[in-house]
């Protein structure tokens, strides 16, 4: 019984996942510094947007700030003319007349980060389409509700064990008294005959 209930003890802990999420240039999460212009199905057409995340972009002369949670990110923009990309407050890269860049980095910590994508020109053009981050979600442990199945495993048998001993120990008592009373019945039977015996005169064996 202890061994089964460490087993189920460790396998009440579950390992850490990793999961995506994708962030929109639509997604009220996004900051715009300056004006914008949305690049879809009726702006641009379906030549330009096909292929695109949701079937749209959005178009800025300005820097863009997107904050996430995660371990690793996956950003799809393109840069026309000169730009900066920044990780919290640090550079990682520098694109010069990119037309589709694919920014990605992991090994981050599992934390809140903010990125940051800026031109360092007044004439570059920034076309941001989505982000993808991937964040490590914690252990969920399951180990109340499985020590309270043990708990109640436990009980329950015990609920039959008892109920069987009960019953075993009635049919012992039954048993005994049958056999008192067939003791008794054949005492009683053996004086009746007796005395029938001493009434009659009859002579009893000696």
């Amino acid at each position: 019984m202890l061994r089964s209930f460490i087993v189920l003890l460790c396998l009440g802990f579950v390992c850490a996942t990793l999961q995506n999420f994708t962030i929109d240039d639509t997604s009220p999460d996004v900051q715009y510094s300056e004006a914008k212009l949305q690049c879809n199905l009726t702006t641009c057409g379906e030549e330009i947007t096909e292929g695109l995340s949701n079937k749209s972009a959005t178009v800025t002369n300005g820097s863009i700030t997107i904050p996430f949670t995660g371990i690793a990110f996956y950003a799809f923009l393109a840069c026309i003319g000169n730009c900066s990309i920044s990780l919290d407050d640090a550079v990682i890269a520098n694109l010069n007349l990119t037309i589709v860049e694919d920014i990605n980095l992991g090994q981050l910590a599992n934390g809140p980060h903010k990125l940051v994508i800026a031109p360092t020109t007044n004439v570059t053009l920034l076309v941001f389409d989505h982000l993808i981050y991937t964040i490590d979600l914690p252990a969920k442990s399951h180990v109340g509700a499985i020590v309270g199945g043990v708990i109640g495993g436990v009980v329950l048998i015990m609920g039959i064990l008892f109920v069987a001993l009960q019953a075993r120990r009635r049919k012992l008592i039954m048993r005994r008294n049958q056999r008192k009373s067939a003791v008794l019945r054949g005492i009683t039977s053996a004086r009746t005959n007796y005395k029938s015996g001493v009434d009659d005169g009859t002579d009893l064996p000696t």
